[in-house]
């Protein structure tokens, strides 16, 4: 690859921060120059993730995820591939969602050609060897395990559970100790060869980068592919997830002297236009520490320690929903006082003061966000990989902007009314029949 990837600059008068080609194999490009950078983040997006996964290959994404790390065509040796990039003082990582798989390197400019290689290779020229995959299982088994031992990332999982039930938006993303287990190394292989193909590959990078020479290199990924080749179509479209109906509870018991729950709701699509407003509204009741629930529930009453609202957006659907440690002793008194706050937002425009302030917020932590170049990468590639087109931070902003009072009360009566909730509760409780009559009213 030629040596000028670190040396690159916008082009002048683009019409948007940045530049984009799509290869005739479809593998797309993503890059933004950012003047100043002395850093360089790349990242490979996969269109995979465990939302793809059938009841027979559970866990597979991640898994593949795993497996790749341990050994490539340029570097087979467990360790090698990280030491390369930790070496010169960057680093490499990959994770797993419901929709992408992504593997990423931020490294000092000098070390751009180097970051670039790694994903690459981890994505492209993995081992896949049956030997990696049997010592890897423990390992993830282990993680799983550490997500359930942990309760504030485990009532997450029950509330998808119970929300989604057994769709795969309803599963661990991981897995289960069980499924990863039984998994084989031939069905590994297929789920690669499967979805890791150019055509469902999307690679973004941000600082100190020029745009031709990252077209350039991956070009050579797939040489020996015919290049007048159509892209082959993706399997089958994604399957829409049945819903819990409203009211439905869950209550996991287990021996704790802190409480954790999840109350939600359905959202929307990534691409709706309410997706705006509700992201507006969640930073009103619970993003922050001026944030309705944090005064109401935390300062004023000290029923919990820590709450705050969150929020899911899919290809078709999406969540919203309020989580909560607290006392068991206060679980009646906490469940009471969230859904106080939702019968307020509903029957209570918001006022213009606050909304003003709630925008700020959230505006402000996006611009924040969008200096380093690890998240500018981020956001063109699960732009380009996840939306009909990527939106500058300023039409994100323009969007937030344009939201007004009455658009806050239409969200919030539309998608965020108490009688549409769901419970989840993991703590030191047998029985759900409270929750339940709370609930309903």
């Amino acid at each position: 690859m030629a040596s000028g990837i670190a040396a690159g600059r916008a082009r002048k008068g683009a019409r948007r921060p940045y530049e984009r080609t799509a290869l005739a194999n479809g593998l797309r490009v993503v890059t933004q120059s950012i003047p100043g950078a002395r850093s360089v983040a790349v990242g490979i997006f996969v269109g995979v993730g465990s939302r793809r996964e059938d009841e027979a290959h559970v866990g597979l994404s991640h898994l593949l995820e795993h497996l790749v790390f341990k050994g490539t065509n340029r570097y087979p040796d467990p360790g090698g591939l990280s030491e390369a990039v930790e070496g010169c003082g960057g680093s490499v990582n990959a994770s797993t969602d419901r929709e992408l798989t992504i593997y990423s390197a931020r490294v000092p400019a000098a070390a751009a050609e180097r970051a670039l290689e790694v994903v690459a290779d981890l994505v492209v020229n993995p081992l896949l060897r049956v030997a990696d995959l049997r010592s890897e299982k423990p390992v993830i088994v282990d993680e799983i395990r550490m997500y359930v031992d942990s309760p504030g990332d485990h009532v997450f999982t029950l509330f998808d559970g119970l929300l989604f039930g057994g769709h795969p938006l309803g599963r661990e993303i991981a897995g289960t100790p069980r499924a990863v287990r039984r998994a084989s190394h031939a069905a590994v292989v297929a789920y690669w060869e499967r979805w890791y193909r150019p055509e469902n590959l999307v690679l973004a990078a941000a600082g100190a980068v020029r745009h031709e020479d990252l077209v350039r290199t991956a070009r050579d990924w797939y040489r020996s592919a015919d290049p007048s080749a159509s892209p082959t179509p993706l399997p089958t479209p994604l399957v829409a997830p049945p819903v819990a109906p409203p009211g439905s509870v869950q209550v996991a018991w287990r021996r704790l002297s802190q409480g954790n729950l999840c109350l939600g709701m359905t959202g929307v699509a990534r691409n709706h236009p309410d997706r705006w407003p509700l992201d507006l509204l969640g930073a009103v009741l619970g993003d922050g520490m001026s944030s309705r629930l944090f005064v109401e529930l935390r300062e004023r009453r000290s029923l919990t320690y820590d709450v705050s609202t969150f929020g899911s957006t899919y290809s078709d659907c999406g969540t919203f929903g309020i989580h909560a440690g607290f006392d068991p002793d206060q679980a009646t008194a906490l469940v009471a006082a969230i859904l106080e706050q939702l019968e307020r937002v509903v029957n209570e425009p918001v006022a213009a003061a606050e909304l003003d302030r709630a925008r700020a917020y959230v505006a402000g932590r996006l611009q924040l966000r969008m200096e380093e170049t690890g998240s500018v990468a981020a956001w063109l590639g699960t732009g380009e990989s996840l939306l009909p087109r990527i939106l500058t931070v300023d039409e994100v902003i323009e969007r937030l902007n344009a939201v007004t009072v009455d658009d806050l009360l239409r969200v919030a009566r539309t998608y965020v009314r108490p009688d549409l909730a769901r419970l989840a509760v993991l703590g030191p409780f047998r029985s759900r029949l409270r929750f339940e009559r709370m609930l309903a009213g």
